[in-house]
């Protein structure tokens, strides 16, 4: 195979793997105006009634959101369901106790009967969450559109890079840092997701750095015994479902009861920047809206790139792979595939043109029923409260 022929192998395997670009300028505000011009008022209906029936619908979606752009970007990769033979994003352990994948499916079918094959699972994200966020008295941030669906759903990602409750500060800005945000940002995106929603008993540690006494003898309160296992806190104990600006008194008093926050209100870096947003309260919302808008097009997929999904929890063509990851072939250019077989005798650009969902690769085992989550302890808890 000469250099060129090479060239273009790499290329279409590098498709197949459906790598992420920066290319969050390619989004518009008004990408779906011609294709579908209702999506947005079909996902707010659907946000509304999901928070009539759960007031901590936008808490769940925030972490969603937070844990999908995160692991490698705002592809939807978390909402792939695993499968017997093959891992993926949402059985790692940080994702175990995500939840809101149902709203999103069911704004996806509505979609799907109103606009087939047009509105990415990804763009239901993040437009879902800023409406969850909007209606939970946060800030109506700008969300553009035209985002698409990842090809890989890789449990490694989200096991590596998703930073824990407990993390030290130093620690925590560099993860931050590393996705192009600064710290004042790190402080915003855990200001606004933390003073809603509710936390795991278990993952609480109020020894690890100091909690203010009274709010102590209140967490015992509600955590001690039996309810260890199976008790929830408040992340803000006076407006658990409304997004403001409580975080930031709660976070320099030691009233907060994940170790990170109470860590970043005693950081010499991090407590300035808690104590000029308590002292202007006013300026939080504004702000949050840009850190939001930023986090909700991070290292985005557009273009010819990925998918548009019929389904959220699973890739269009399958592709099982011999690794840990689930991968797909759905966007492969056949042209760039000749000459690469499926080990069957079958030519992959063959499969890929006809839209066979026929595996390339090893044969695999037959799936068989997937196996309910394995649980995980309380260091692998992520930074959205439950």
């Amino acid at each position: 195979m000469d250099a060129c022929r090479l060239l273009l192998v790499l290329l279409g395997l590098l498709a197949i793997a459906g790598t992420p670009t920066l290319a969050d300028d390619e989004l518009t505000a008004d990408f779906y105006k011609e294709s579908c011009p209702d999506a947005e008022k079909i996902i707010t209906g659907v946000i509304e009634k999901s928070l009539k029936e759960d007031p901590g619908t936008a808490a769940g979606l925030l972490r969603l959101l937070f844990h999908d752009c995160f692991a490698n970007g705002c592809d939807a990769s978390i909402l792939i369901d695993p499968l017997s033979n093959q891992s993926a994003e949402k059985e790692a352990g940080p994702n175990i106790s995500v939840r809101g994948y149902e709203i999103i499916d069911e704004a996806k079918k509505k979609l799907e009967e109103k606009c087939p094959n047009t509105v990415s699972c990804a763009d239901i994200i993040a437009l879902g969450t800023r409406e969850s966020v909007r209606l939970s008295g946060g800030p109506d941030y700008e969300v553009k559109m035209g985002r698409r669906d990842s090809l890989v759903s890789n449990r490694e990602e989200a096991d590596n890079n998703l930073p824990g409750p407990d993390i030290p500060v130093p620690k925590l800005s560099s993860e931050f840092l590393a996705r192009g945000f600064n710290a004042e940002e790190m402080v915003l995106l855990l200001a606004g997701g933390h003073s809603i929603g509710k936390v795991r008993c278990i993952f609480i540690e109020p020894d690890a750095t100091p909690m203010e006494a009274k709010y102590q003898g209140s967490i015992s309160k509600l955590c001690d015994g039996d309810n260890r296992d199976t008790g929830f806190v408040n992340m803000d104990e006076n407006n658990p479902n409304v997004v403001d600006a409580s975080y930031f008194a709660n976070a320099l008093a030691m009233k907060m009861p994940l170790t990170i926050d109470r860590l970043l209100g005693l950081d010499s870096k991090t407590t300035p920047i808690i104590e000029g947003m308590l002292k202007k309260s006013d300026d939080f919302m504004p702000a949050f809206s840009k850190a939001m808008s930023k986090l909700s097009a991070l290292k985005v997929i557009t273009g010819k790139d990925g998918e548009i999904r019929k389904t959220c929890t699973e890739f269009n063509n399958p592709m099982p792979s011999s690794g840990g990851s689930v991968i797909r072939i759905s966007s492969a250019n056949p042209e760039d595939l000749e000459g690469l077989s499926d080990g069957k005798g079958k030519e992959v650009a063959d499969i890929v043109s006809q839209g066979s969902q026929e595996p390339v690769g090893p044969e695999l085992p037959e799936p068989e029923a997937v196996s309910a989550p394995r649980k995980e302890s309380g260091r692998h808890h992520k930074l959205r409260g439950d």
